[in-house]
């Protein structure tokens, strides 16, 4: 039998995803010439993982947005300042901010709820300000999220908000242009395998993801995949 103990299968599985990082980097590369001074707005922060980066990278005003409740006491535990949906409706409903946050949220929506989130956020940036939007593209395992709606490519969005865009029925007030863009990569792995899902003789295929995940560390990421993208979008004024 060669199952992998609780124990080793945590171990293996932690150093191949410390292994597989990429994103992360994409982010410094493409905020490397940003003012450290600007005022953000982070919706949808979450556990607070992306604050506490942009803390890390020298940015210090930053104001989370985020609908449980629970995860807002927790980040506010922490020092982070975060707020709940509610709170943020009814304390700045006329702040405007210089940098707009959007990570990993996008892929919740429908095509027709997405444009009316984005652009209820929209109005809360200053003219010329900026807006990021990290998230998954269309990869083997993106629907193993059950809550992601669809994908989205960097183009529908650039093509969309053109002031050009001929989708029917779908319009915005808002204009963005595309500053820069990153593609994310991750290591090429197993995940739909039986041994895997039922935790029985499992060690030979963790195994070959961990050996996956140090070709692509060490490969600097050319044995990979593009599975996300980074994009930073300017809102013309």
């Amino acid at each position: 039998m060669l199952t992998a103990s609780p124990e080793m299968r945590k171990s293996i599985r932690k150093t191949a995803k410390d292994l597989s990082r990429h994103e992360m980097t994409q982010w410094k590369s493409i905020m490397c010439d940003l003012d450290r001074e600007m005022s953000i707005l982070e919706v949808g922060c979450g556990r607070g993982g992306k604050t506490d980066f942009l803390k890390s990278q020298g940015f210090r005003n930053i104001l989370g947005v985020e609908k449980n409740i629970h995860q807002v006491e927790e980040c506010n535990k922490r020092g982070l300042n975060v707020v709940s949906l509610e709170d943020f409706d009814a304390g700045y409903s006329e702040t405007k901010f210089d940098f707009l946050v959007l990570s990993h949220i996008i892929e919740h929506f429908k095509f027709e709820d997405l444009i009316s989130f984005v652009d209820g956020y929209l109005k809360y940036l200053k003219p010329g300000g900026l807006i990021l939007i990290a998230t998954p593209m269309l990869h083997p395992h993106f629907w193993l999220d059950l809550d992601h709606e669809k994908p989205y490519y960097p183009q529908g969005i650039k093509n969309f908000y053109s002031g050009n865009s001929e989708q029917v029925g779908f319009s915005s007030e808002y204009e963005l242009k595309l500053k820069d863009i990153r593609y994310r990569k991750s290591p090429f792995k197993v995940k739909n395998d039986r041994n895997l899902l039922l935790k029985k003789n499992d060690l030979p295929i963790l195994l070959v993801n961990l050996f996956c995940a140090a070709l692509f560390k060490f490969s600097f990421h050319v044995l990979g995949y593009k599975t996300g993208w980074v994009g930073l979008f300017k809102l013309k004024s």
